[in-house]
């Protein structure tokens, strides 16, 4: 851990400078699911093999942009997030492309300390290829639920998929559980558990990771970087990962 704290503090370093005292009064509000603030993403999960074939694996680079809205007089999020240079390989053969698009927006509803929110979610089979995508159009719903806490912040997204052409929906979970540390650094664990009923695929992993939130030098722009393996504890199927690399970078423009 000393290791991984020293790379983390280098990297940021070179990146922004921090106020400390910011930073750690405003942890929760950057790493929330449904903070009403517009962002850029770059996530990547990187899955060196998969159950029952050591020679497929496959490595995800998302791009994601979020742009809160007021509609009707209701706040809202709208989330885009779109797979590039996804590459998928088996056997010696490889394929990279685009995956496919998803969409998702809900109204940013409070009840004391809970927000939460219920919208419609939409999947375009934008995927270049077969291999890095379901070739269907989806419909669906999206359920986002955060809780602030002292300590850090409680947070889970509830996703429901159904392909029109495909055989069965899917359903996502992920929840999130971020505790803070000082200087603007947190543990996190926010690994996906899906249920793939057309696949006949399920997997449930659970993760581990850190990471830093700071100002970028200018003030303008706040930047939160991380890294979390993540090993699926519950595996059926083919095709399911059985330990996989979830790391990336939010660049969030506040007010």
């Amino acid at each position: 851990m000393p290791d991984l704290l020293r790379i983390f503090r280098l990297t940021c370093l070179g990146l922004f400078t921090v106020d400390l005292a910011w930073a750690e009064s405003t942890q929760n509000i950057y790493n929330n699911p449904l903070t009403d603030i517009p962002a850029v993403q770059f996530q990547d999960y990187a899955q060196p093999f998969l159950r029952d074939d050591q020679s497929s694996g496959s490595n995800n680079p998302t791009l994601r942009a979020i742009l809160p809205h007021k509609t009707f007089g209701i706040p809202q999020m709208l989330r885009a997030s779109i797979p590039t240079a996804a590459t998928a390989w088996s056997h010696g053969e490889a394929e990279t492309g685009f995956g496919d698009l998803e969409i998702f927006n809900v109204p940013l509803l409070e009840s004391g300390n809970l927000r939460y929110g219920v919208g419609p979610l939409l999947v375009i089979p934008t995927a270049s290829s077969k291999a890095l995508g379901d070739q269907f159009w989806q419909l669906g719903a999206e359920v986002v639920v955060s809780a602030p806490m002292r300590w850090g912040l409680l947070a889970t997204l509830i996703s429901y998929q159904q392909p029109f052409g495909g055989d069965a929906p899917s359903f996502d979970f992920q929840p999130f559980l971020f505790y803070n540390l000082p200087g603007g650094y947190y543990l996190r664990s926010s690994a996906i558990a899906s249920v793939n009923l057309a696949q006949k695929n399920a997997v449930i992993p659970i993760g581990l990771g850190i990471g830093h939130i700071g100002q970028i030098s200018n003030k303008r722009a706040v930047l939160n970087i991380y890294l979390e393996p993540q090993y699926s504890v519950l595996q059926v199927g083919q095709g399911v990962p059985v330990f996989q690399v979830f790391a990336g970078f939010n660049i969030q423009f506040p007010p």
